[in-house]
């Protein structure tokens, strides 16, 4: 691979770093931006009525055609229309009772609909509650369904199409509230379909809008539920609208619009859902003005050629998603001219979340957008979580380095407290939660003395001696285990640095070990990538034995064990896994990144094998 450190960045027009640093006699010490906080809106819907005057005619959101996905094209709708139509579901909303006590529920995918019916509920004063799909769809109980139903009690539930959420609506009491559909009709219940459901606004719809403040709460965000039932976090209309201003304050805007031509452009498939997907992006580029392309796509065998088809025809400004997202990515863009010229055509900046990313993935992308722009181009990361609305830091500066989670972002303060031999992150700011919904102790064990939000995660500074250059992850608190020994093992350091040693044949890993004498891996393949290396189009259980693939792996480990000798680091063992890791059972989260814990435990027998002393070696067994 070429070496690329030398070349120029493209440009990426940040603002000035400025960083203020506080540093405590105990060892805790406080970071803060230093840059001032632009003036913030007093709500979520403030953009679209700002946008619809200013840009009336500018295309806000884009999809495929819902009926007939595989048709050329795209169905789009203006900011104008857009606040129209939202203005008129407000009224229906209004008319059937809305405000603080009757929250929307949401069940759909990413769709225009979606983005309308939720900005028109808000408006409404109603706080919705977009919950994943896979809740409704796969689930064979409907356990966490009907448990976020009964915490945040809904009294109007928006399902995608009636036929393909019957079960889901069967599973719920839905006496008193009222269903809203596109698609096909659910049987056996009051329901109105989407476009009946809109009124000719009048104003109540403008004394609902003058009613929304930042204390009101804009949504109730559901955690993962990796470690029990999901959380509903409260989240005000006030910290979603900062945090898009926290993300502008780091930027030259008049110099950006330069650059891009005054819009920006995204084409993107993060879950709304899920926050990184809600407000990193879908109420970002509405505060930002610009045009989201939604894509069906997504880092799956299945759904992977259609992401690659957008992203072939969509070149957009800004690109963030998860390493998964990534990882795919840069073996498409390796081998695909044409999809290349179009991703980093007008590209001023990468960027992904979620998860660690390993430092191999950026050097493909970066060789590949070398090779075909002269240049290279920023990617970088951002930090946070559902509790901080989500981004409470960034690396603002042009970054060739992964693993940093940059510096906090103006509006919020960074608090670094000595825990054992790392340093444990807190935040506070204008950005955060006040606590979760109908939840005193987890909100009370959430908070510090000083009111600052623990996230559970170590940093570190990349340079002790030269704060500005950032801050690196270093680690769950929750995910690191000891060894037999009594040695502490990283679970996330280990996982990026082993993945990223194989130079793209494992996908992901899980870091197993815990109370035993070494560190062993459950890893999973980068099938496109692997079945470009054997030269064959294989199944999965075929490329797990494939020697050609045990010796890429075997070298990469070998280096990596070379490198972090460390009995807390090295990998005495990998298990290729016969099958990936599925999302309907909580392995894989909506972010992309792998459940460490849960994935153990549904996969007992695998770890089990990974540990077993047999004369019998599994083929797809690799040894170190």
């Amino acid at each position: 691979m070429p070496d690329t450190s030398d070349l120029p960045f493209r440009e990426v027009p940040y603002l000035p770093l400025k960083l203020e640093i506080d540093r405590r006699p105990d060892g805790t010490i406080y970071l803060d931006n230093g840059q001032p906080l632009k003036a913030c809106p007093p709500h979520m819907l403030a953009a679209l009525v700002h946008w619809a005057e200013h840009r009336p005619d500018t295309v806000w959101l884009a999809e495929r055609d819902p009926e007939n996905p595989g048709a050329e094209g795209w169905n789009t709708i203006t900011y104008a229309v857009g606040l129209d139509t939202v203005r008129r579901l407000a009224q229906g909303f209004l008319d059937a009772g809305a405000g603080p006590d009757a929250p929307l529920m949401i069940l759909s995918k990413n769709s225009i609909a979606n983005a309308l019916i939720m900005y028109a509920a808000m408006w409404a004063g109603s706080p919705a509650v977009p919950v994943t799909p896979a809740y409704a769809l796969l689930s064979e109980d409907l356990g966490r369904l009907k448990y976020i139903d009964g915490l945040t009690q809904p009294k109007f539930i928006y399902v995608e199409d009636g036929t393909d959420y019957q079960r889901a609506l069967d599973g719920l009491d839905l006496e008193g509230r009222l269903v809203i559909y596109s698609g096909n009709a659910p049987e056996r219940y009051e329901a109105v379909r989407f476009e009946q459901f809109m009124r000719s606004s009048t104003s109540a719809v403008d004394e609902a809008y003058a009613r929304l403040t930042p204390d009101a709460v804009a949504k109730y965000m559901m955690t993962s539920g990796s470690t029990g039932e999901p959380k509903a976090v409260i989240n005000l209309h006030g910290m979603v609208a900062s945090n898009a201003r926290m993300i502008r304050s780091i930027w030259d805007e008049d110099r950006l619009d330069e650059l891009t031509g005054g819009t920006q452009v995204m084409c993107n498939f993060l879950p709304w859902s899920h926050t990184y997907g809600a407000h990193s992006i879908l109420h970002n580029m509405l505060d930002w003005g610009g045009t989201l392309y939604i894509d069906q796509g997504a880092p799956t065998p299945a759904r992977l050629p259609e992401m690659l088809r957008n992203l072939k025809e969509v070149s957009t400004t800004q690109h963030t998603t998860v390493p998964a997202a990534w990882a795919a990515l840069a073996t498409e863009l390796e081998r695909d001219d044409q999809l290349a010229e179009v991703f980093f055509r007008r590209l001023v900046c990468m960027a992904y979340g979620g998860a660690s990313m390993g430092q191999d993935i950026y050097e493909r992308i970066q060789a590949v957008a070398v090779r075909i722009t002269g240049e290279r181009i920023s990617l970088s990361a951002g930090y946070g979580a559902t509790e901080t609305a989500p981004t409470a830091s960034n690396v603002h500066w042009p970054n060739d380095r992964m693993g940093l989670i940059g510096l906090p972002l103006p509006g919020n303060t960074f608090k670094m407290v000595p825990n054992a031999e790392k340093m444990e992150l807190r935040v506070k700011g204008v950005n955060v939660t006040p606590g979760y919904f109908r939840n005193e102790a987890k909100t009370a064990e959430a908070f510090d003395e000083e009111g600052f939000y623990k996230l559970g995660d170590a940093v570190k500074f990349v340079d002790p001696d030269n704060p500005e250059r950032g801050l690196a992850f270093d680690g769950r608190t929750a995910e690191e285990f000891k060894l037999a020994n009594g040695t502490w093992v990283s679970a996330g350091t280990v996982r990026v640095q082993a993945v990223a040693a194989t130079g793209g044949a494992l996908s992901d890993a899980v870091v197993c070990g815990l109370n035993k004498n070494d560190v062993r891996l459950l890893g999973f393949l980068n099938e496109a990538w692997c079945r470009r290396l054997v030269g064959e189009d294989l199944p999965l259980d075929q490329l797990v034995v494939h020697p050609a693939i045990h010796e890429k792996i075997r070298e990469g480990i070998a280096l990596h064990n070379k490198t972090h000798p460390n009995v807390s680091a090295r990998v005495a063992r990998v298990l290729l896994q016969t099958y990936p890791p599925l999302a309907d059972n909580g392995e894989i989260t909506e972010k992309g990144y792998i459940n460490q814990s849960r994935t153990q435990d549904l996969r007992q027998d695998q770890v089990d094998t990974l540990f077993a002393e047999s004369s019998e070696t599994p083929a797809n067994l690799l040894i170190l």
